[in-house]
C-alpha cells in the first residue's frame, strides 16, 4: 500500500511538473513575442462601478475617474449602490448633482438575490450608453490614462480586455507581511495568466480592471446565464464570451493599471482567495484546460510535500526544481507587472506560506466557505451546474 501511494503522488507531482513546463516555455516565447496593437479610434465610455459600504474609498475613486486624459463628453460614470447602510448614498448623491456625467443608482432587493453584485451590475450596465463598458471597484485608484489606455487595447476584433490591478504599498520595507504575500501572490498569478494571454489563452480576469464591448456583453445575454452564481461577474461572464468565440485580450500597458487598498487581515484574504477558487469547479464546464492547470498546479505544490514523507531526498529535489523554474519565470515576466528585484527577495516567504494557503483556500472554495457582499453562496444542485 505504501508504495502505492508513493507512486500515485509521484505520477501526479510528475504530471503537474510536466504541465507547469510545458506552459512556462511557451510563455517564454509569447513574452518574448509580445506586441500590442493598438486603435486610435475614440469610443463612448460608461465606467460602471458597483459600491457596497464604500463611504471611505469613494472620494479618492471619483477624484482620479473625474480627472481622466479621455476627452470627458465621451465617457459617463454610473455608481450602483448595492444596499449600503454607510454615507455612500450621501456621498455618490452630492457628487451626481454636481458632476453631470456622473449617474447615481439606488439598487434595493440584494436580500432576494443570489448575487446582489450581479443585480447591481445588471442595473447599472442598463442605465448605461457607452459602446464600451468599462469596470472597476469602489475600492480602487485608477491613474488618469486609465480610460484612455484601455480603450486604445479595444480594435475592432476584440471584444474584452483584461487589466492588472495591484495592491496600493507606499514603502515595501514597512509593508507588512499579509501585504507583501497579497501582493507579491497576485503578481505571481498575473505572470502565469499573462502568459496565457500572450499565446491566446484567457483563463481568467478581475473586476477591478476590466472592460468588454456593449456588443458583446448583450451577445452573451449578460449575466443571465451565471446570475445564481454567488461571485464569477468578471471570470465567468469572460467564459462564456470565449466559448462564443469572442476575441479576449490582455492590457500589459502599466498605464492601464489600477490600484487597490491592501487587505486588513488573513481571515479577510483567506474569504477573498476562497471566493475566487469557488470558481474552480465551474471552469470544468467553461474551460476544462483552465481547470486542468489548476489542478496540475495543486498536484505539483502539494505533491512535493507528500513526498518527503517517502523519500526527502526526491522530495527536496522536487521542490528545488520548482524553485529554479518559478525564479526563471519570475525573472522574465516581473518587468511587465511592476515587480522590483527587491520584492523578489521575498519569494522564499511567499513560497512557504503559497505552498499551503493556495490548496487550503482551493478547498474552501470547494465546499462554497465564503462570504461575498455580505451573503453566503447558494448551494447548487449538479443538474444546475451541468446547465450552465
Amino acid at each position: 500500500m505504501r508504495d502505492f501511494l508513493f507512486y500515485l503522488i509521484l505520477l501526479l507531482t510528475s504530471g503537474g511538473f510536466f504541465t507547469y513546463i510545458y506552459f512556462v516555455i511557451r510563455f517564454y516565447y509569447g513574452y518574448k513575442d509580445y506586441k500590442p496593437l493598438l486603435s486610435h479610434k475614440k469610443r463612448s465610455v460608461s465606467v460602471v462601478i458597483v459600491a457596497h459600504n464604500e463611504a471611505q474609498h469613494l472620494s479618492k475613486l471619483m477624484l482620479g475617474l473625474l480627472n481622466q486624459s479621455y476627452p470627458r463628453n465621451l465617457y459617463e460614470i454610473i455608481i450602483a449602490d448595492d444596499g449600503s447602510d454607510d454615507d455612500t448614498g450621501e456621498i455618490m448623491a452630492q457628487i451626481a448633482s454636481a458632476e453631470p456625467q456622473v449617474t447615481y443608482i439606488r439598487v434595493l432587493g440584494r436580500e432576494n438575490v443570489v448575487s446582489p453584485k450581479k443585480q447591481a451590475m445588471e442595473k447599472a450596465i442598463a442605465a448605461s450608453v457607452g459602446e464600451i463598458i468599462l469596470t472597476t471597484d469602489a475600492d480602487c485608484i485608477v491613474p488618469p490614462t486609465w480610460i484612455e489606455r484601455m480603450v486604445e487595447a479595444f480594435r475592432d476584433d476584440v471584444s474584452m480586455v483584461a487589466g492588472y490591478s495591484r495592491t496600493l504599498i507606499p514603502d515595501w520595507d514597512k509593508a507588512s507581511l499579509l501585504h507583501k504575500y497579497e501582493h507579491f501572490d497576485f503578481a505571481a498569478t498575473y505572470m502565469v495568466l499573462g502568459g496565457g494571454y500572450t499565446i491566446g489563452r484567457s483563463w481568467a480576469c478581475i473586476g477591478q480592471n476590466l472592460g468588454y464591448t456593449r456588443s458583446a456583453y448583450d451577445a452573451v445575454g449578460g449575466f443571465e446565464k451565471i446570475k445564481h452564481l454567488i461571485s464569477g461577474d468578471d471570470v465567468n461572464l469572460m467564459q462564456l464570451m470565449r466559448r462564443q468565440g469572442h476575441k479576449i485580450i490582455f492590457n500589459f500597458d502599466p498605464r492601464s493599471f489600477v490600484f487597490t487598498y491592501p487587505i486588513p487581515s488573513w481571515k479577510r484574504l483567506v474569504n477573498q482567495r476562497s471566493r475566487w477558487a469557488s470558481n474552480m469547479k465551474y471552469q470544468l464546464k467553461f474551460n476544462p484546460e483552465f481547470f486542468f492547470i489548476l489542478l496540475s498546479m495543486g498536484m505539483m505544490y502539494w505533491g512535493g510535500t507528500f513526498l518527503l514523507l517517502f523519500n526527502w531526498q526526491l522530495g527536496l529535489g522536487i521542490f528545488a526544481f520548482r524553485i529554479l523554474i518559478e525564479n526563471i519565470m519570475i525573472g522574465y515576466t516581473r518587468g511587465h507587472f511592476g515587480v522590483t528585484a527587491k520584492m523578489c527577495r521575498f519569494y522564499p516567504v511567499w513560497l512557504v506560506i503559497q505552498t499551503f494557503f493556495l490548496v487550503f483556500t482551493m478547498i474552501l472554495g470547494q465546499l462554497n466557505l465564503f462570504i461575498w457582499h455580505g451573503k453566503k453562496p447558494y448551494q447548487r444542485s449538479t443538474n444546475e451546474v451541468a446547465d450552465i
